[in-house]
Formats: structure tokens, sequence, C-alpha cells
């Protein structure tokens, strides 16, 4: 409980009792107790009661009148009620306590008020949330406990929040009223801890603080140290705020001219939870310098919070150092939570690099591949053109030597004379087949056109994506896309047709191949047309198999999907490698039916 009780739902009931008659002796100084007492509970700094909320009994003339007083008191707290009783305190025989009156001499005890009576009305009739009980008499640590030494039930009713009982000697001592001072000696510890405050203690004192340092100072004087019991958070029931301030320093002043300056207009300056802050007496807190958010500008908000932190830091009390230290464990944590925010986006682009640079790997690796494909192919290109060259060469002469076989013997002049030279002539059937040639060649250029326009292209739809694909550029511009994996266990990927275009074949390269040590390990791939088996194969005892596809349709399929996993062998491997080179449908355009 870090607040005070709400004043219109609390009240208070003080019993004091001066006059005695013999043998009990007078206690003149119950009257200042009562009067400082009530200064308190009606004052801004405790629980600011209305004067009509706290009732005060002065030598109150029976055990009726304190106890119907007890009873309203109670029926009417709904948050907080306060219980005082200063006087002489009597044990029965029994060892029970009552709290004398005027005319309660030690025989005639039906005269006192049981304090039973009295703890029945505060435990039993009340359903105030934080109740505190004090009693400055002697013998008042029995208050603490029932006869025999069991607890009472004011103490230990467990289904009843916020109990409290202050008493200001143990249960076998008697209470002091010294003589030449203003108060008794219990009460005047309790009003000058409340009135002046404990110094570095909390903002607000409740019931643990106040005792503490009432019975360090009693102590102190060599007096009746007192005796507390709290049950359910009793202890934490706030009694007022700690008006102990240090010497304002420099920072805490010139904290206290900036919070002046921003409430200049003085609506809060007669504020009890804001004069303090404004006075230097009191380091505002964050919550405080957050409030004025809507009405200072970011840059006036921002030195703020900077003389607030170097005020926190330079304050003499430890209460209000703590609370920079744990806003600088907050800022510190929020960076170190940044930092680590940073680091796993660091680290997440590692990994895509990373990942990027296998790819690239895989990629070198095909393009390596694809190289040597290439050169193979054009080793075999140049080797036909070298033997179509030397054939048609043998052609040439053949038909010359014929031409010159067959044609009769020149005469001299055709001849001509000595020193010319006659205009060669190309034969006929020599000019007819170079021009067959080159309507053979333009022929095959335009059918490999026609071939080109008659294909459609095969992209990625679903299932395992390749670690490389073409973009959308490579495929615009009609060069052959390249589809890479990398596989650890299995892949199953689908294709699309870019078009629906009437098509009757698949096409393509296929490649597997796998490292050097695992060429002992079996893979099986496989081809589906429209969930139909298309082709399948497998690669065992060496480190590459490439296939050429050429596959029928029946008409331009909706999907094609490749798979491929390993089937057996016993080396450890971490991956095999799968490359689908232009994949496409075409149309079979054969010209001569063979």
């Amino acid at each position: 409980m870090t607040s005070l009780p709400d004043p219109a739902a609390s009240r208070a009931v003080l019993i004091g009792v001066e006059q005695y008659t013999e043998p009990l002796q007078p206690l003149p100084t119950v009257a200042n107790n009562l009067a400082g007492l009530k200064a308190v509970l009606t004052g801004p700094d405790s629980w600011r009661l209305p004067p009509e909320h706290c009732t005060v009994l002065s030598n109150p003339e029976s055990a009726t009148q304190v106890l119907d007083a007890v009873h309203a008191a109670a029926s009417e707290a709904t948050d907080g009620l306060f219980v005082y009783f200063a006087g002489h305190g009597l044990l029965s025989p029994v060892g029970d306590l009552y709290l004398a009156l005027s005319d309660s001499p030690p025989g005639r005890l039906f005269h006192a008020v049981a304090y039973d009576q009295l703890r029945y009305q505060v435990a039993e009739e009340c359903a105030a949330l934080s109740r505190v009980v004090v009693l400055d008499c002697c013998y008042s640590g029995r208050a603490l406990h029932g006869y025999m030494g069991a607890p009472l039930e004011l103490a230990d009713c467990g289904d009843i929040d916020g109990t409290y009982v202050l008493t200001a000697s143990a249960e076998t001592k008697r209470a002091m009223a010294p003589k030449g001072e203003h108060y008794t000696a219990f009460s005047g510890a309790l009003l000058r801890t409340v009135t002046e405050g404990v110094p570095h203690g909390p903002e607000m004192l409740d019931m643990e603080t106040v005792y503490r340092h009432v019975r360090r100072e009693l102590q102190a004087r060599k007096r009746p140290v007192p005796q507390q019991r709290a049950r359910n958070e009793g202890h934490r029931i706030t009694l007022a705020r700690n008006r102990w301030s240090p010497a304002a320093g420099p920072e805490a002043q010139e904290y206290a001219a900036a919070l002046r300056e921003a409430l200049r207009d003085g609506d809060n300056a007669a504020d009890p939870d804001t004069a303090p802050y404004l006075r230097g007496e009191r380091v505002a807190p964050r919550a405080f310098v957050n409030a004025l958010a809507d009405r200072l500008p970011e840059t006036r908000l921002t030195r703020l919070h900077d003389l607030r932190r170097t005020a926190q830091r330079a304050a003499p009390d430890a209460a209000t150092q703590l609370q920079y230290w744990q806003e600088e464990v907050e800022l510190l944590t929020h960076r170190l939570t940044r930092a680590g925010d940073y680091s796993r986006d660091v680290e997440g682009e590692l990994t895509r690099a990373q990942e990027r640079v296998r790819q690239l790997d895989v990629e070198v690796r095909v393009l390596n591949r694809q190289v040597r494909l290439l050169l193979d192919e054009k080793g075999r290109d140049t080797a036909t053109a070298e033997a179509l060259v030397a054939a048609t060469a043998t052609q040439s002469e053949a038909a010359e030597s014929a031409v010159r076989v067959s044609a009769p013997p020149k005469t001299p002049a055709e001849r001509g004379a000595p020193g010319t030279t006659p205009a060669a002539r190309p034969s006929a059937p020599v000019a007819r087949t170079s021009w067959t040639l080159a309507v053979l060649a333009v022929l095959y250029v335009v059918i490999a056109w026609a071939f080109t326009l008659d294909t459609v292209a095969l992209t990625y739809d679903s299932g395992r994506k390749p670690a490389s694909m073409p973009s959308t550029s490579d495929l615009a511009s009609g060069e052959g896309p390249h589809y890479v994996w990398d596989v650890e266990t299995d892949v199953t990927s689908t294709f699309r047709p870019e078009e629906n275009d009437a098509v009757d074949k698949l096409t393509g390269d296929l490649v597997v191949s796998v490292p050097q040590p695992c060429r002992d390990r079996t893979i099986e791939w496989e081809i589906t047309i429209d969930g139909r088996e298309g082709d399948r194969g497998s690669l065992a005892g060496d480190t590459e198999h490439q296939v050429s596809l050429d596959l029928p349709l029946n008409g331009s399929p909706d999907r094609v999907t490749i798979s491929a996993s390993w089937a057996g062998g016993t080396e450890s491997c971490p991956s095999f490698g799968l490359v689908w080179t232009d994949p496409r449908l075409a149309v079979d355009l054969d010209l001569v039916p063979w």
C-alpha cells in the first residue's frame, strides 16, 4: 500500500484519558497527544481527514460511549480506520487487557473498556481495507496476545486485509509519561516521526517504517520499546508522507527552477504532492515530467529529463539515487535488446550471404559442366564440318575430271596465242550443286527459326524451389533457363507451361551429379506429366548422369514434375546436384518421314 487512504472513506477515533482517581495517577500530557495526533491525521501530509471524520473522546464517561464511537466509525469506514487510545492499561486476574477510564480503579474493571470488545468492533464490524490500532498504555503488549499467549484474531484474522496493531510497551511493561515533556514517551516519538519525517526514508511512511524509527528513538533514550503485529500486508499501510528532505543541492535547485518555469501558471504550486518538487525538497520522478508532455515542446521535455537524471544521481538519499540507477538499467537493457536485434539482423545477412555463396558454388559447378558439354559438342561439330568440306572437295575434283575427259580437243585458235590465258567458266553441274547447298542452308535456318517459335518454356510453380533460377528477362529473351538444385535427401518440384499452345513433346537436358567420394551411392530420378510417368532413370557407379529428354505428349500438359532422391549406397554424402537445362514443350517438326 503506497498511497494514503481515501479521506472520504476513512475514519479515526482518538480516545484519551488524563484524569484519574486514586490509586491511578493523572496523565496531563494525554490531552497534548490527542491534539497533536488530530492535527496530523487531518493535515495535508497524512490521511487528510475532514474534521467530522476524526472523532476525539477526551475523558469519556463510560465504556459504552467509547464502544459506540468505535462502532460508528467502523461501520462508516470502507478504506481506512484508525483507533488510538492513551491512558492507563489494566490487567484482569486472568491476564486480559482493559483500557482504564477516569472511574476505573483496578478493582472495578467493569467500569473500564475491555480490549476484546474494542477489538471485536474493529475486526468484525468494519469493512475497511486498512485498519490501525495504536495503544499508548501500560501492558498494551497484551493486545497482541490472548489468554496464555494465544494469538488474538485482530492480528491473525486470515480473511481480513491490512490489520496493524502498534503498542507502547510489552505485555508486562509500563508505559512512560515523563514529567516536563509535552507528550507521553511513546506518542511523542510517534508524532515526531510523522511531523519531522524519517531521514533518507521512503517518500511515503508506512507503519513498518514508522515503527522502526520510533523503536530506534526510544531505545536510544532507554525507554520502553514499542511492539507491533501486522497481518496481510498491514505493515504496509501508509500513515503519512515523509516530511524529511535533505538540503537541496545545486542539481536539485536547477531542476526545481526548471519545473517552476514549466508550471509558471501556478496551478499546482499548492498541491501537497507537487510543492516539495517545486521547492527542491524532493526530486520529481520521471512520471511527473512525462505528465508535462502535452504542454511542453520536445526540446524542453528532453532538458527536464536530463536535469532530473542529474539531480537523481546527485541526491543524498539512497531511494532517489536508486530511481536513477533503475532507469539506467532500463536504458542499458533497451540498448542491449537493440544490439541483440542488430546482431540477429547481421547474422541473418551473413546466413543469406552464405546461402548465396553456396548457390553460386552450385551454379559454378553447373556452368563448368555446361562448358565441358559445349566444348565436346563444338569438337564434334568441327569434325563433322571438316569431313563435309573434304567430301565436297572430293566431289568437285571428280566432277572437273569428268568434264576434262569428256571435252573435245581445243583448236589452236581456241587455245589462244602463246602467252594468253583463256577465261575460266564453271561447269553447269558444279553451279547447280552450289545453288542446291545454299538453298538447303537457308531452309535449315528457316526451319530452326520456326522450331523456336513453336516451343513453350516451363517455369517453376511449386515444391522445392531451385537454388538457381532464371530471371524474367532471361525467359523473355528466349534463352534456355537453367534450374539447379543442391539436394540433401530428396527433391520434388513442379513446373507449368508459360502458354497453352499445341505441343506434342517435352525436351530438355537433365544432369545428375555427385562428389567423387559418393560415386558408389545411387540416385533415382523421375519426370511425371500430369501425374503420369514420363521418364525415369538412375545414377550409380559414376559421378555424373546426363540425359537428353525427348518425351512424346498427348496435348499440352498442366504440370510437369521432376523428383530425385538417394536410393542406395553406404557412403555418407552431404548432397547431390540436379540440373535441368532448357525444359520446354515443343512441336515435332520432322519434315521427312523416315
